[in-house]
């Protein structure tokens, strides 16, 4: 009885909804100027009744179109306005049809004796899911990079390794003039474009590739930048080209160029440095002008070394129908990392144990990335995307370290000095392509998805271990670990979707889907011991080698309900999935096991705009993650002593829940922006670590011993964790003041579950975050920014009631730049932190300062030569606080102190062209 209701009351909602979209109808059209035919974005289209009151209204979008949808049969008046324009009316009737009308209107003006009247850009223009700003309205120095002038829009943050958030949402992605534009990495995007060249920033919530094509939106957004060029910027060649020397042989040099002509556009961006600027998002290349750069303050994780790197990017429109983008990045690093710990790890019963170490360590990476996307459009109906990548890495590491185990009364429990090196290779090759098709009638759709990724990972490692463990303060007894580690893994994924959609009237559809994915890995590694009598390593040790395949088989079906409109949006579906798992040991000895997943996904999806400029929305999902080979695969890794390691065959997927909601609003009069979220996650079967900890001697295998105090580790699955997040943020220009605010606040509580000598462990965490900044308007000879964070975090566990750690950090930063008497240029930069309830010697506090005099060369002022100065008061200092279901470790790694740089930069600028003013 309770499903023939539940099926009734279905009906009942299609019905209504057909109801609704055969009785109601809509006008289509576009709006443009009488004399050249130029679509008017933002006129204002007025629909009257027979009242002559206003019935609904639409403003013109990009190109001049509009829609004014659910309008029953009646008679009606059509006015059209636009400044600058004559104001249109026209008699329109609604008869059982949709209506599509092209509209134009006549220019209305007065001849005016020798007067000219400038009007400045407005602010911030709503339009759709796109706010735009006028860079107009911000002022940067002469050349500064783009990201000095993003940094001022309101609700907009940059932290200082180049990650950008808007409107409280990370962004994913920057476009140029609605092209891809180093779409692998935003931050590079910014370092590469001065700010000179842009007219305008947009801040899109892009809709996925289903909604384009089929004109319905399904809720799945992404936050993207799209920069918008002036048009005599959009041929010519600009760029920077810098270099530094200074003491101790500290160097720093690199630059971008552009080379544009309209839709063919060529962008390089190269550094390379030995004072541990390691990516073009930290990059402040000595001499610009550039906002937020750490100014080699060694960057996040410390260590010091040389980086070199290169990123290219092409881009092209061929027969106005294909779109062609190509990007390839190059990395070197070569770092020296010395670091010490104080870890507390968090027992159950029992007292907790602490564990220091001192570790230094040699790593050499480098890296080559390269991506193409093309994007063929065949009119409106059909879009085909092809995007092939590759990548390969290697990787050189060299590793020694000390470790001390002591028990709550400070006894040694356990020592270990080791030595670890290592080569690795990976290589990854794939792509993606995705092809659709729009039907007939407006909503009837098919798409199709395939993807397929290939990868290869192999890896050498030697590892030579003195091990003692102790009783009662005195040595008990000592090992020796010494042997080589060969491992080979590979990997192969097949993945494919097909989609289709049928329109249910004006508003709504349905939308179906299969598919099918396949993961095949495969992974070899052999363990050979040290033989002193021939000195080599050369003895296989089979009950620490293993050779593992495992394939995993994934079969899915969905059915969703759609319905959009204007303001509303409803979305209501779930999928069903069936996966197979098979697991098969080769070596040292024949296994095979299997698994068989079932499981229902809902999804949902709600998004309500109250205006253009005010929205709230829902998102729910569940999915399913597998385990990877390395954690399935059945084998012991002993190369450090008192941390051995192993796999688990047995392991279940994981099945996540998410959940979001977020509320947005803008001020279109005066840019100010506001946005509330609440996000979530709860995970069934989460892959987590089980950890023993030897409180004798113990044997895992019969020729694998866990000394006293060492830990043996191998993933499990368990229930019970989930996170949740809220944040707050808010922008505003404050004209009075000539500067912008931003403000964010978060809150959020996670609660890890661990096991620990087979008892589960619940570890929370509740923490808030506040962030406020102001970053001025004043002039481009006054650049000023100031900026506050704090962190509060508490950590409770449950296995130990009386355990409790608090601890808090700041950070204040003040950053400015004075231009005065013929090009003259001092900048200062000062950065304060502080931080409490750390271990014992890492409570620290330190003011980090920067400072800089500079002298602008040449007519233009297009050179500078530059003195700078980092870290004056030699306090610099790196810790780090990092906390789990297991343990809570603080950390201080070494990093650069007092150094200075003397350094010379110029920037190109050359346009013209296709009649373009040369630059002036």
């Amino acid at each position: 009885m309770r499903q023939i209701h539940l099926r009734t009351f279905i009906c009942l909602i299609f019905c209504f909804s057909s109801c609704l979209a055969f009785s109601q109808h809509k006008i289509i059209g576009t709006v443009v100027d009488s004399t050249n035919g130029d679509g008017l974005q933002g006129a204002r289209i007025s629909l009257l009744n027979a009242k002559d009151s206003v019935f609904k209204q639409a403003v013109a979008q990009v190109g001049g179109h509009f829609v004014l949808d659910r309008l029953p049969n009646a008679a009606y008046t059509l006015v059209l306005t636009y400044i600058g324009y004559k104001q249109s009316r026209q008699s329109v009737k609604i008869e059982d049809e949709d209506l599509n009308l092209k509209l134009s209107l006549s220019t209305a003006f007065t001849m005016l004796d020798a007067v000219s009247i400038t009007v400045a850009p407005p602010p911030v223009i709503v339009k759709g899911d796109t706010t735009e700003f006028s860079a107009a309205a911000y002022k940067t120095e002469a050349y500064a990079d783009a990201d000095a002038l993003v940094a001022q829009i309101p609700g907009v943050e940059i932290d200082a390794e180049g990650k950008i958030k808007a409107q409280g949402e990370d962004v994913q992605k920057i476009i140029v003039d609605g092209k891809e534009f180093f779409s692998s990495d935003p931050a590079v995007a910014l370092k590469t474009l001065p700010a000179d060249v842009i007219d305008k920033i947009q801040l899109i919530d892009e809709k996925s590739e289903q909604s384009k094509l089929t004109g319905f939106d399904d809720g799945n957004r992404r936050k993207i930048i799209n920069i918008v060029t002036k048009p005599d910027r959009r041929h010519g060649y600009f760029g920077r080209m810098a270099g530094a020397i200074g003491n101790e042989d500290r160097y720093n040099t690199g630059g971008f160029l552009n080379a544009f002509d309209g839709d063919r556009r060529i962008s390089g961006n190269i550094l390379s440095n030995n004072i541990n600027q390691g990516s073009f998002s930290s990059n402040e290349l000595v001499g610009a002008s550039s906002r937020g750069g750490r100014g080699g303050d060694g960057g996040s994780g410390g260590g010091i070394g040389p980086n070199h790197r290169m990123a290219i990017n092409y881009n092209n429109t061929w027969w106005k129908e294909v779109e062609f983008n190509a990007d390839y990045h190059f990395n070197n690093a070569d770092k020296e990392l010395i670091r010490t710990a104080n870890r507390e790890v968090l027992m159950t019963d029992e007292a907790n144990q602490f564990n220091l170490s001192s570790q230094q360590t040699n790593r050499n990476n480098q890296g080559h990335a390269a991506s193409v996307r093309v994007v063929f459009k065949r009119d409106s109906t059909q879009r085909l995307t092809v995007n092939p990548r590759i990548n390969f890495s290697s990787g050189k590491t060299t590793n020694t370290n000390d470790t001390r185990t002591l028990d709550a009364l400070q006894e040694l429990i356990n020592t270990s000095n080791r030595e670890n090196r290592g080569n690795n290779d990976a290589f990854t090759i794939g792509g993606s392509i995705d092809y659709g098709l729009r039907l007939n009638n407006k909503g009837r759709s098919v798409s199709v998805h395939l993807e397929n990724n290939y990868n290869r990972n192999t890896n050498e490692a030697f590892a030579l271990s003195y091990n003692m463990f102790y009783e009662g303060g005195a040595m008990n007894r000592s090992d020796t670990v010494n042997n080589r580690n060969d491992s080979r893994s590979t990997s192969t994924l097949w993945n494919t979707r097909l989609t289709y959609t049928e329109p249910f009237g004006a508003h709504a559809r349905f939308m179906g889907n299969v598919s099918h994915r396949t993961n095949n890995s495969y992974s070899d590694r052999r363990m050979y011991d040290f033989l002193l009598e021939t000195g080599q390593y050369s003895e296989l040790n089979r009950e620490l080698s293993n050779e593992f395949r495992n394939d995993y088989k994934f079969y899915g079906a969905g059915l969703n309900y759609q319905y959009s409109s204007e303001s509303f949006l409803f979305d209501l579906g779930i999928d069903y999935q069936q996966a197979k798992m098979a697991n098969d040991r080769i070596f040292p000895e024949v296994t095979n096991a299997s698994h068989q997943f079932i499981n229902y996904l809902p999804n949902a999806n709600l998004m309500y705009r109250f205006s253009r400029d005010r929205r709230i929305r829902f998102n729910y999902n569940t999915s399913t993650n597998p385990p990877n080979v390395l954690q399935l695969q059945d084998v012991i890794n002993n190369q450090n002593p008192l941390n051995i390691t192993g796999g688990n065959p047995n392991l279940k997927q994981e099945f996540r829940h998410t959940f979001s909601l977020n509320y947005n609003s803008v001020n279109r009069a005066s840019g100010a922006n506001f946005s509330v979220g609440m996000n979530g996650e709860l995970t069934n079967n989460r892959i987590v670590n089980s950890t023993i900890i030897a409180a004798v001697d113990t044997f895992i295998l019969d020729n694998v011993l866990l000394g006293k105090g060492a830990q043996f580790t191998r993933p499990v699955n368990v229930n019970g964790y989930y996170s949740l997040r809220a944040n707050t943020s808010f922008g505003i220009p404050i004209e009075a003041l000539k500067i912008n605010l931003n403000a964010n606040t978060t809150l959020h509580h996670n609660r890890d579950v661990g096991i620990l000598n087979e008892l589960v462990t619940h570890t929370n965490t509740f923490g808030i975050n506040q962030r406020i900044g102001i970053n001025s308007n004043i002039s481009r000879k006054i650049i000023f920014s100031l900026s506050y964070s704090g962190n509060y975090n508490m950590v409770r566990n449950s296995s130990n009631s009386d355990l409790s750690n608090n601890s808090y950090n700041q950070q204040i930063r003040n950053d400015i730049t004075y231009i005065f008497w013929k090009g003259l240029r001092v900048a200062s930069s000062l950065n304060y932190r502080y931080n409490t309830g750390l271990a014992a010697g890492y409570d620290q506090s330190f003011l980090l300062w920067n400072a800089s005099i500079g002298k602008k060369l040449f007519k233009k002022e297009e050179a500078e030569i530059t003195l700078t100065a980092f870290d004056l008061l030699n306090s610099n200092t790196q810790i780090t606080r990092n906390i789990t279901e297991r343990y809570i470790e603080d950390s201080q790694s070494n990093i650069l102190q007092r150094y200075f740089l003397l350094s010379f930069t110029y920037n190109l600028r050359q346009f013209g062209g296709r009649g373009m003013r040369q630059m002036r």
